[in-house]
Parts: structure tokens; sequence; C-alpha cells
């Protein structure tokens, strides 16, 4: 699939722009995740700079060639980066990379270019370093040596805030004195999370969540084949980074995970449940997107206990959870499963706004014996 037939109307607000030459110096591109976004923001950069006129980039000129592997030189990719006691206020950000740090993240941005949904995460990066907008303010005011327009890509723009937010402070003085021929395009997942003055200074482009059609195409042009495409699509919701890292393990390390983590919330066990929140609370500081998997998880597991008590259990991924699911549905036939899967819901969404997880997570647990009763729950998660 291309970028114009996944996102049409973002497509066409691009097109708007380069069309009446009304390009802003600055973008904040924000959405579901997993919806295309930093998709989005490459084909735009590799649009504005194509060398043939057209409604959509022709990818055979040079400009098009060299954003391939995204390795134009109008184009300033921004990632999170690990902090580094190397780093010194003139020192380059790469430069304070660990040599294996620096090897991975040459290798991602290259990969990044042959499959947009690549997430590129160097390990123990939790911030936007104030060193990387340093060294942008002192190369985003040099004259190009090329023709077209200098783009920089800001991936997990929200994590600019982080610590004492000198990074957004940083950024916001090059927002509100831009360089000509320059456009800054800022990606986030959590457009809440950035400072209200970084916002107000970018024009917004709010990317819908891709259908599940939509989702399953890009997998199966992952290489995953159709039915279990179908399913994963079903389960990620839109998310196609959630739907590649359910692809990428084995169906039997899915379901034995799922089934695990099913048995720990369900089952009234003191200890147990003390440790799946200190766990899992902690779990969701340091590592958030871990954290969110394993609700996908079981989220996974009761749309397929309510599959199964429903009779519309057909794929091969439902099949092989049959015996669990069908001795689960034995054991709680009044559960209320719609519910619980909204609760889990819920409790991902806790996370992005800041709830005190260990509250959060022992509502969940609350709420879910009483749901498996039938009951309608009265702990709000």
């Amino acid at each position: 699939m291309i970028f114009n037939e996944v996102q049409p109307s973002i497509w066409d607000r691009f097109k708007r722009a380069k069309t009446n030459n009304r390009i802003g110096t600055a973008y904040l591109f924000t959405g579901p995740r997993g919806c295309g976004k930093e998709w989005g923001a490459i084909e735009f950069a590799k649009y504005l700079n194509c060398e043939n006129v057209d409604e959509s980039s022709c990818n055979q000129c040079p400009s098009c060639a060299k954003f391939a592997g995204l390795q134009h030189p109008n184009l300033k990719l921004i990632v999170p980066l690990p902090g580094s006691e190397k780093s010194t206020q003139s020192s380059d950000p790469l430069d304070a990379l660990k040599k294996e740090d620096l090897a991975y993240l040459t290798d991602a941005i290259m990969q990044k270019g042959k499959d947009p949904f690549l997430k590129i995460n160097v390990p123990n990066a939790r911030r936007i370093t104030i060193n990387t907008i340093r060294d942008l303010r002192k190369t985003i005011y040099l004259k190009s040596q090329s023709g077209g327009r200098k783009m920089v890509l800001i991936f997990d723009a929200h994590l600019l805030s982080e610590g004492m937010g000198e990074s957004a402070n940083a950024l916001l003085k090059i927002l509100e004195e831009p360089p000509d021929n320059t456009t800054l395009l800022l990606v986030s997942d959590k457009k809440s999370a950035l400072l209200p003055t970084i916002i107000s200074r970018c024009q917004p482009m709010n990317f819908p969540a891709l259908n599940l059609d939509q989702t399953r195409q890009i997998l199966e042009q992952n290489g995953v084949e159709n039915e279990l495409a179908m399913q994963l699509a079903m389960v990620a919701r839109g998310d196609v980074y959630l739907a590649k890292e359910l692809s990428e393990q084995s169906t039997g390390d899915i379901l034995a995970e799922a089934e695990a983590l099913t048995k720990l919330i369900t089952t009234v066990d003191g200890k147990g449940w003390r440790d799946f929140i200190n766990n899992n609370a902690m779990l969701a500081t340091r590592k958030p997107d871990e954290f969110k998997f394993r609700l996908y998880l079981l989220q996974l597991w009761f749309h397929h206990a309510y599959e199964m008590r429903s009779g519309t259990a057909l794929n091969s991924l439902v099949n092989g959870m049959a015996p669990s699911l069908e001795k689960f549905n034995e054991t709680y036939p009044n559960a209320n499963l719609a519910e619980i899967n909204k609760i889990l819901e819920n409790t991902v969404e806790s996370l992005v706004s800041n709830h005190y997880t260990p509250l959060t997570l022992t509502n969940l647990l609350i709420s879910v014996q009483e749901l498996l009763k039938g009951k309608i729950s009265k702990t709000a998660v």
C-alpha cells in the first residue's frame, strides 16, 4: 500500500499545501498509535522535495531515491536518545552515543526508509535531549547546499517535555523565529504532553485510526498470511505497531502469555495480586509499551472468550486457544466479557492520563472479579 491510499484525507492536505504554495513552517501530526503519522511525515518531506511536479512523489528522481534510505541532505531526523555524561553544550549528540547504540540507530534509520512502521527505539532513550535541539539550532539556519525544502522530523515529540522541559523550551525559540525554506514536523501520540506554546505554533494534522482492512493489508505486505493478518488486525484495532509486534511472536508464545496473565487476574490470590500490581506498576513506569502489550494480550483473551461463547471463533489463532477458552467459559458462564474488555481499555488509557498505576491495577483486579460473576462493576478504573 502507498500512503496516499492509507490516509487519503491527510494526503489531500499535503497536496493543497504544495499546489497553493502555502507550506507551513511547523506542523503537529497527532492521532492514535500506529496510524501512520511517522510515515506521513516522511512522505510529506519526500513530496515537498520531489523534483517532478505531480500529485504524488515520483519515487524515481534523485531526491526521492535519497529518501528511500532517509539520507537526503535536506532531511533532519530527530528521535529520543539516551542521556550521557559525555555530552557537552557544543557536542554532536551522536558523538555521545555508545558504539552499539550508534550502530543500532544508523541501521534503524535505513530500515525505517523501507518499513515506515518500524519504530526507532534506541535502548534507554527516554527523552529528546537538549543537545539534540542545540545541535539543530546550530545547523538549521545554515544555507542548504541542495535545492528543495529543508525538513526536520521530530518523532515522539512529546518527549521534548521530559525532565525539566529544557528541550521543549529550546525548540520553542526555533519555532518563534523559523528559518526560511524550512518546515518542522512534530509527530506525537500524546499531544497533551506538549507545551501549549509549542502546540500553538504548529498547524495541527490529526490522523484517523486505520481500519481493519488497511491494517490487514499492511501485515500481509510484511509477510503475514491472510487469516492471521485478519485476526491480528482485529486485535490491534488500527495499531500497526501492536499488530506487527504480535506477528513477530510465535502463536504459542502469544497464547501461553495471554492465558498466564488471565489466570493471574481471575484467581483471587493475595500474594499473586500483590506481585501483579507491583511488577506491572514498575513496568508501566520503566517500559510502558511492554505494560500496554500485556494488557492487549488480556484483551485478546477475553475477546476470543466472547467469540468462543457466541460461536464466531473461526480462525486458527482462536482454535489454538479453544480448550482453555472453553474451560474458562464453563467456569465463568455469566462473565460480562464485553465490560471486562472495556475496563482493560480504560486501564490502558489511565497510563496516558498519568493516573496512579498501583491504584488503577487494584481497581482492575476488583472490577474483573465482579464482572466474572456477571455483576455491573462499581469500581471506576
